[in-house]
């Protein structure tokens, strides 16, 4: 039980450093840029990264619904990212993704640990 209860905290920390560090970096970089140019790219990493937020804040309620939706939205991040770079693009795919696909595991893995209890 008690380890439960410390990947729970631990996917919070992890999962709220990620929205804060990408969600100071999309408003401090990102939101300037949409009001001049169109870029397809900064748009769909802004729409990915308000999902992944959303999924975050959901996972304090509901671990395996949040969890869930973190882990989908990493996904499409590297996914984003392998479309708009290609293969050389490899670290900015993990750099992306994996800040929410972590934590969003833990949240399912959490949930599926409570289920069994």
């Amino acid at each position: 039980m008690k380890n439960i209860v410390a990947i729970k905290w631990i996917a919070r920390i992890l999962g709220g450093l990620a929205v804060v560090f990408f969600g100071m970096f999309v408003f401090g970089e990102g939101i300037p840029d949409l009001k001049e140019i169109e870029n397809f790219q900064l748009k769909s990493m802004l729409m990915l990264l308000v999902f992944a937020a959303f999924g975050y804040f959901f996972s304090w309620f509901r671990e395996k619904e949040g969890g869930i939706v973190m882990t989908i939205s990493g996904i499409l991040m590297g996914m984003n990212m392998f479309y708009h770079g290609g293969i050389g693009d490899t670290e900015a795919a993990l750099i992306y993704s994996l800040p929410f696909l972590i934590p969003g595991l833990m949240f399912w893995w959490v949930s599926r640990m409570r289920e069994k209890q």
